[in-house]
């Protein structure tokens, strides 16, 4: 679904990043805890954390995109995409534990 929508918005923004990589971030949190659980074997967390996650999200966008947001000297928007996306992630990450081990 958000592997469709645009990069970046029409004013420049990388929303569609942003929604891959904290989608992924709940992913992993949801996984570390069914694994922690026992629900799902430790081979799940290395295949489908490290794997598929891995694959899905990407740093190296979330980098690019920051770099882009500097280059048209859109600082203030840089900072808040990086601080956002790792706030979001992070957030995001703990509500698929506390899902995980509600399961």
């Amino acid at each position: 679904m958000l592997a469709a929508l645009p990069l970046t918005t029409r004013t420049g923004l990388p929303l569609a990043v942003l929604g891959i990589n904290v989608l992924g971030s709940f992913l992993l949190g949801l996984t570390l805890a069914l694994v922690g659980r026992g629900v799902w074997p430790e081979a799940a967390r290395v295949a489908f954390g490290t794997g598929v996650l891995g694959a899905f999200t990407t740093f190296s966008t979330f980098s690019t995109e920051i770099d882009g947001l500097l280059g048209r000297g859109w600082a203030g928007w840089a900072l808040a995409y990086a601080v956002g996306s790792v706030a979001l992630g992070l957030g995001a990450a703990t509500l698929g534990r506390l899902l995980g081990a509600r399961l």
